[in-house]
This record gives C-alpha cells, structure tokens and sequence, in this order.
C-alpha cells in the first residue's frame, strides 16, 4: 500500500475522494511550475539594478558638488582679477586668477565705462556640454589711467559699447 503524499497530485482525502494538490492545480491550468530554483535569478537581477541606479546617483551627486566648487572658484578668480585689474596691475591679477581658477579656466576682461567686467568660464567635465562661469566687476580706481587698465583686455574682447 502506498502512503499518499501531500505533494502527490492525486492523493485520496476523507472519505476517499481524490484531491488535487493546489500547487499542482494552478501548474496545470498556466502550464508554469513556480520552484524556489526559479525564483534565485529574479533577486540577483533586482540587486544589479539596485547597485547601478545607486552608482548613477551617487555619480550625479558628486558631479553636482565638483560643478558647485568649480563655480565658487571661477567667482574667486573673476573676483580677484578684476580687483587687480582695477587697479591697474592686469598682468598680476592674471596671475592670481590661473592659481585660483580650475584647470582649463578661460578668463574674459572687459572694460564698460568706468568698470572693469570679468567673467570666467570652465567646462569641468569635458563630456557634458555644461559651462560653468562667475562673474565678477570693480570700479576702476580714480588714480588708474583707462589706458593702464586697458592693457589686460584680451585680444578679440572688445568693451561693450564697440570702441576698445
């Protein structure tokens, strides 16, 4: 005689009747067997997805903090070398900008009236197409001739206004 088992499809209940094992009925009307052997793929492929939109985010935010910084240095630069150019000593505040400036920094020096303009710009990842500037202006001092302070204006960066 043979025991009849609970995984056994056709096993016999009370009252001999045979019953279907519910496993087995929800196998034979979807034609899919669910087993825990199955199941083990689904939760590595969550985890690799998990792993990756979190090296994405993190990657995102250490982009937004590098392009933050490199802001705050292109004002200090901006800042200092219009300070310098004010005046009159162009050349140095170049110099003082290249140091405080990120590498690749492209200072631009205008004159507009009385004030000296200058912005900086950078593109601190070179595989996305975003700039990042600061700006910054000084009145040129009342001892300082325009020609002094003229002489630090880039070639092709005319004033606004069109006369250099």
């Amino acid at each position: 005689m043979r025991c009849p088992r609970r995984s056994d499809p056709h096993r016999t209940g009370r009252g001999g009747r045979r019953t279907v094992a519910r496993g087995a009925a929800v196998g034979a009307t979807n034609g899919l067997a669910s087993s825990p052997a199955e199941d083990d793929g689904a939760v590595t492929v969550e985890a690799a997805l998990a792993l990756g939109t979190l090296v994405a985010v993190t990657a995102a935010a250490v982009g937004a903090v590098a392009a933050v910084a490199a802001g705050v240095r292109c004002t200090d630069a901006a800042r200092e070398l219009a300070r310098q150019a004010a005046r009159g000593d162009t050349e140095r505040g170049r110099a003082v900008a290249a140091q405080l400036a990120p590498a690749g920094a492209e200072p631009e020096l205008h004159l507009d009236g009385d004030l000296v303009v200058v912005t900086v710009r950078v593109r601190p990842v070179g595989l996305l197409p975003v700039t990042i500037s600061g700006t910054a202006s000084a009145a040129v001092e009342p001892g300082v001739a325009t020609g002094a302070a003229r002489s630090g204006v880039t070639a092709g960066s005319a004033p606004p206004g069109g006369a250099s």
